[in-house]
């Protein structure tokens, strides 16, 4: 009986002493805890300023202002910026429901985007980057500044962080919004000068008084094609046969197409058709380049119909030849 009395004595000391001892465990565990942690700290004030070593966390949240390769550069909300480099691991994603979130492709991380980046610092300024997350509506708010879009709904207007991210891409592409103004001037200048060219064309061959008329013909093309049908190069013979009778004549040709392309398309496309007929009677009609007047690519100026139906259109994409004669040997004769 005194035996386990002693046993019963010896297990309770026992218990008694591991409960004493825990603590102090604990108290010494949490002290080696912070050693352990001291060297990894967290910066979430830019991360510009301070020389960071390699592996210290960063968090930071600001507005994608310029994307090169697998490097975006991020302004923050004190206006410092901060080059966040994508890896192979780098994880973007957008929050989806209350505690999910859908991952999505690094392509959508493009200026005027506000993003929220987790990494380790990689030296001043630079961050390699674990995760970027961002909402959708901010990833609507980007897509549409680089549509040349700036969002006015309420929403956007109540959104501080937007605002902000509206007002500094603006500013960041004030230059481009400049050298698209200047492109748009010198455009303007371009049709103005073929707005000239033509009117000068037309006033050099549209009116001949030196020469009489004494056949003519309308050669029609497909749409944008500069390529003569059968039709158009037995009519061609035709016009050179009886040409060739003829004392003194000329070829008077100009080219035409209709509305459907630009001005500048249209006035490249007319010359080449003028050109064709040239081509075509000089080595098939065996008639001289000096029995041929300067060409006019007049574009689609002048239309015999309507360009609003195919059928016009088809007689608008046109080359008229003319033959003339002089008025002064037609009246020796």
């Amino acid at each position: 009986m005194m035996k386990i009395i002693r046993l019963v004595l010896i297990y309770t000391a026992s218990i008694s002493l591991g409960l004493v001892a825990c603590p102090k465990a604990r108290a010494a565990q949490a002290e080696k805890e912070p050693q352990v942690q001291q060297g990894v700290q967290t910066n979430e004030s830019g991360f510009v300023s301070q020389n960071v070593g390699r592996g210290e966390k960063i968090k930071l949240e600001g507005l994608v202002v310029l994307r090169q390769g697998g490097i975006i550069t991020v302004r923050s909300s004190d206006s410092n910026t901060v080059k966040v480099e994508l890896t192979d691991y780098t994880k973007v994603a957008t929050p989806r429901g209350a505690f999910g979130k859908k991952r999505m492709p690094a392509s959508d991380l493009a200026p005027g985007l506000w993003v929220k980046v987790k990494g380790v610092g990689d030296g001043p300024g630079h961050v390699l980057a674990e995760s970027i997350s961002f909402s959708k509506d901010d990833l609507r708010t980007a897509r549409a500044i680089q549509a040349g879009l700036t969002p006015l709904d309420t929403r956007v207007q109540a959104d501080e962080h937007q605002i902000k991210g509206n007002a500094r891409d603006i500013q960041a592409n004030q230059q481009q919004i400049q050298a698209n103004e200047q492109q748009i001037q010198a455009n303007q200048k371009e049709i103005e000068a073929s707005q000239q060219q033509i009117g000068k064309t037309n006033n050099r061959i549209s009116e001949l008084e030196d020469y009489e008329l004494k056949d003519s013909t309308s050669i029609t093309f497909t749409a944008g094609s500069a390529t003569l049908s059968a039709k158009a190069r037995s009519e061609l013979m035709r016009l050179a046969n009886d040409a060739s009778s003829l004392k003194g004549y000329v070829f008077q040709i100009k080219g035409f197409t209709d509305s459907s392309g630009s001005l500048d398309a249209n006035q490249t496309l007319s010359m080449r058709r003028a050109q064709s007929v040239i081509a075509y009677l000089e080595q098939f009609g065996n008639v001289p380049l000096t029995r041929v007047l300067t060409p006019g690519a007049m574009g689609d100026s002048h239309p015999v119909s309507s360009n609003g139906t195919p059928e016009g259109r088809a007689e608008n994409r046109r080359v008229e030849v003319k033959v003339l004669v002089s008025r002064g040997l037609a009246a020796a004769r």
